[in-house]
């Protein structure tokens, strides 16, 4: 057998270096589609399929409390402190329990230049979770996770290496973190991503067992999955334990206006991958009918090949070769171009990986994790030889027919391989067709979806507006709130004086940014009923000049002013959506609310802004000043200023500034507000382009497909165009005819791509926005586009069929 694969072989090369604008063209047609499709692979495999790089990875889940959707939020809650313990005493369900929090950003100082470092809270038994043990030194004790327990810190390999220079004797030595001094113990490996791959620096929860707290929810769980315990096992035990939440302090009201009773428990993968599965997966799907296409336009390719071939298969039939030898080399050619086609694919899927990781949207976890990996060479090599056998396999079946065989030996082979060629070819070019008009339909409708989020009203002007954050150390400023609002005050007073700024204000989570409190509000005039949960909406500390400069317009009332922190007017301003519901004929000023333990009247009505997404509705909005009746103590504020020039053309003046008042102060997460706007639709914007680009493929293969068959089709039909000219038949009516053969199998992909395209629109359906998956004049304006593309695809043969002189195609006939 490997004697005969090898001949064969040699026999495909001597015939490839032959025919080499043959295997040119189906060569680089398979390296395209080929290279496509293990780019995307490595992206799906990298952030999909991979194992995380924990022991025993699948046996790691996440837990979390499902709310009810007055709750807000993404639909699940954290524990708070007692919440947490009672898990971690009563679970039958999990080896290890614990707990963690994230997006913490203290200044890590005395060391040059200040830098914001990321910090993540863990208790012991989350450590214990993942199981991974530092590079260097230890991880904290159980003794040392207890409430004013020592300052302990681990730090990434990354920050050793880059701030620390690697310095060997970094275990035992003193940082300055966030105003104070803290102990490093241990260096946590390179890869070791959790809670996210920007953590620097982790240290110890040192929750208390006693505490108090019920309602304050802040702790994030992590499991690891008991022997024997299944996940389905472990949901059912968590909310067991949810439905015991009164023992903990929680009342009946907790679960009619915040808990659903029902639980979260997933894998830590899973709850990384998040929403970015289907996006991923649909793309995977559309490079592979990329691929498809691609296979198709080589089997006509082969088919042609084959006819012109026709004589060589006669001569080997009668030298006595069977049909199980002839599709042998048939295969054995098309897998051999198949596999060649794969190494010029894994090339350039080499240059489209990186260009790939540059142009994904920060919000695809695992980015790190993308790259030609053992199972990435695997894949390409079997759609490399999967490739090969579907646009072989076709060819190699119809030229070996016992049918066209027995007219071969009859000495009429070729007509008819002409005949069932022709019908094979069209097919193929309708299947391109169909499958092509699925691709642009879905790409046109994300383009659309595109253009309907660009075209949503956010509730502020992003243009000529400059973002970035800080988060004052609490220890410079006493842990005094009111020392730290003194600090926001005079930077934002020396900031609107330096020239070209307009306006500048601040925030605590600027809109379209993750994180933010979400928190209950009694309002007098509408107390809830007995056994109901007060409302909830999202609460937000802005300083004066914050809704001026964001271009958020005042409906009623007025902004914040300075009087309202110095005075502690206990001043609210609402957005509009609350006004709405609550006060839909009267004014909302004076109305009084409490929000965070902290009455207040209304001042002040503002326009509705979106925060979760543009493709979500605004959300409903508290704003407090920085300081009200009980003070406050926001630290970590981002800060907007508007300008009349380049907003990053400020950045040197607003460095100084900040520097002037708090020298050891970074100032990190510098964006235009252009940038954050377009942050938020990246995911959309990838997923839009990538289709986009898929279809334009597609499309000219579809182009090519029909050109291809068409052209052929004149040749074959030279004879019969000589014999109508002669009968008087006008070069019009000649390019009419093969217009219309090129007409006639575009249309029927046409019909098979619609219906294709209206079965698969539920696939696509989520990840549009303001659009259907059946939009009549999407799935038209696609029809009308291929239509055209074919018509131009026949014009060229068609015109030139119309030139033959009819001498010459008399005779060809």
């Amino acid at each position: 057998m490997f004697e005969s694969i090898g001949r064969d072989v040699r026999t495909v090369l001597r015939g490839l270096l032959k025919a080499r604008a043959f295997a040119i063209v189906t060569i680089l047609t398979l390296a395209v589609a080929i290279g496509a499709n293990t780019a995307i692979f490595s992206v799906v495999d990298g952030v999909l399929l991979r194992p995380l790089p924990y022991p025993d990875p699948d046996g790691i889940v996440t837990v979390a409390a499902r709310t009810l959707p007055q709750a807000g939020g993404n639909g699940e809650a954290p524990f708070s402190d007692r919440g947490f313990w009672h898990f971690v005493k009563n679970n039958r369900s999990f080896k290890y329990f614990g707990g963690y929090s994230e997006g913490i950003e203290w200044p890590l100082t005395g060391i040059g230049q200040p830098i914001q470092a990321d910090i993540a809270t863990m208790t012991v038994s989350a450590f214990d979770v993942l199981g991974v043990h530092p590079l260097r030194g230890r991880l904290p004790t159980a003794a040392e996770d207890v409430p004013n327990g020592p300052k302990l810190a681990l730090v990434s390999e990354d920050l050793w290496k880059s701030v620390f220079g690697g310095d060997p004797a970094m275990v035992g030595r003193t940082i300055e973190l966030n105003g104070a001094p803290w102990q490093v113990i241990g260096i946590m490996p390179h890869g070791y991503n959790f809670p996210s791959p920007e953590t620097d620096i982790w240290i110890p929860f040192q929750l208390n067992p006693a505490s108090p707290n019920f309602g304050g929810h802040h702790i994030d769980g992590i499991a690891r999955l008991a022997p024997g315990a299944t996940i389905a096992s472990a949901q059912k035990d968590a909310e067991s334990l949810i439905a015991r939440f009164s023992e903990v302090g929680y009342t009946p009201q907790w679960f009619k206006g915040v808990f659903s009773g029902k639980a979260d428990v997933r894998t830590l993968k899973e709850q990384l991958v998040g929403s970015s599965r289907r996006p991923l997966l649909i793309l995977l799907g559309t490079m592979g009918f990329v691929l498809l296409i691609a296979c198709s336009n080589v089997a006509n390719l082969f088919l042609v090949r084959a006819e012109a071939r026709s004589r060589e298969t006669a001569v080997r039939l009668a030298l006595g070769s069977g049909r199980r030898r002839l599709v042998q080399l048939v295969l054995t050619e098309s897998v051999l171009l198949g596999l060649i086609g794969g190494a010029a694919g894994l090339a350039l899927a080499y240059v489209g990986i990186k260009m790939l990781i540059l142009a994904a949207p920060a919000s695809i976890p695992r980015l790190g994790d993308i790259g030609i990996h053992g199972s990435v060479l695997a894949f390409t090599a079997a759609v490399s030889v999967i490739a090969g056998l579907l646009f072989g396999l076709l060819p190699a079946l119809r030229t070996t027919s016992p049918q066209v065989v027995a007219s071969l030996r009859g000495g009429a082979g070729s007509n008819l391989l002409g005949r069932h060629g022709r019908r094979a070819r069209n097919v193929l070019v309708a299947a391109q067709v169909a499958l092509a008009l699925v691709l642009f339909v879905g790409s046109a409708l994300m383009v659309r979806s595109f253009r309907e989020l660009r075209a949503v009203n956010p509730g502020f002007r992003s243009d000529g507006l400059l973002t970035f954050r800080i988060s004052p150390a609490p220890i410079r400023y006493n842990n005094d709130p009111v020392a730290v609002e003194r600090f926001y005050e005079q930077l934002l007073g020396k900031l609107r004086a330096l020239p070209g700024v307009k306006g500048a204000g601040a925030i605590n989570t600027l809109p379209l940014t993750p994180g933010g409190a979400t928190l209950t509000t009694q309002i007098d005039e509408f107390p809830p009923a007995t056994g109901d949960f007060p409302p909830i909406f999202l609460v937000r500390r802005a300083t004066p000049g914050y809704f001026e400069t964001m271009g958020i317009p005042i409906v009623e009332g007025r902004a914040f002013t300075s009087d309202d922190s110095d005075r502690r007017l206990g001043s609210l301003i609402i957005s509009k959506s609350i006004k709405d519901k609550y006060w839909p004929h009267t004014s909302a000023l004076g109305k009084r609310m409490t929000t965070a333990g902290a009455p207040a009247r209304v001042v002040g009505v503002v326009g509705d802004v979106h925060h979760t997404g543009l493709d979500t509705p605004a959300e409903m909005f508290v704003y407090k000043p920085m300081l009200d009746s009980v003070n406050g103590g926001v630290l970590r504020m981002t800060l907007v200023v508007r300008t009349d020039v380049a907003p990053l053309s400020l950045l040197p003046n607003i460095r100084t500034v900040v520097h002037s008042l708090d020298p050891n102060l970074p100032i990190t997460d510098i964006k235009p507000m252009d940038v954050v706007v377009g942050d938020s639709l990246s995911r959309t914007s990838f997923t839009m382009t990538l289709l986009a680009l898929a279809a334009a493929i597609a499309l000219f293969l579809g182009a090519i497909g029909i050109y291809g068959v068409i052209s052929y089709g004149v040749v074959q039909r030279t004879g019969e165009i000589g014999v109508r000219q002669a009968l008087g038949a006008e070069p019009s009516a000649v390019r009419g005819l093969i217009l219309r053969d090129g007409l006639v199998v575009a249309g029927i992909g046409i019909v098979l791509g619609l219906v294709t395209a209206t079965l698969m629109g539920r696939f696509i359906a989520s990840l549009l926005y303001g659009v259907s998956p059946y939009d009549v004049v999407t799935l038209a304006g696609g029809s009308v586009v291929f239509l055209l593309v074919a018509a131009l695809a026949s014009a060229i043969p068609a015109r030139r069929a119309a030139r033959i002189p009819p001498v010459v195609a008399l005779r060809a006939g």
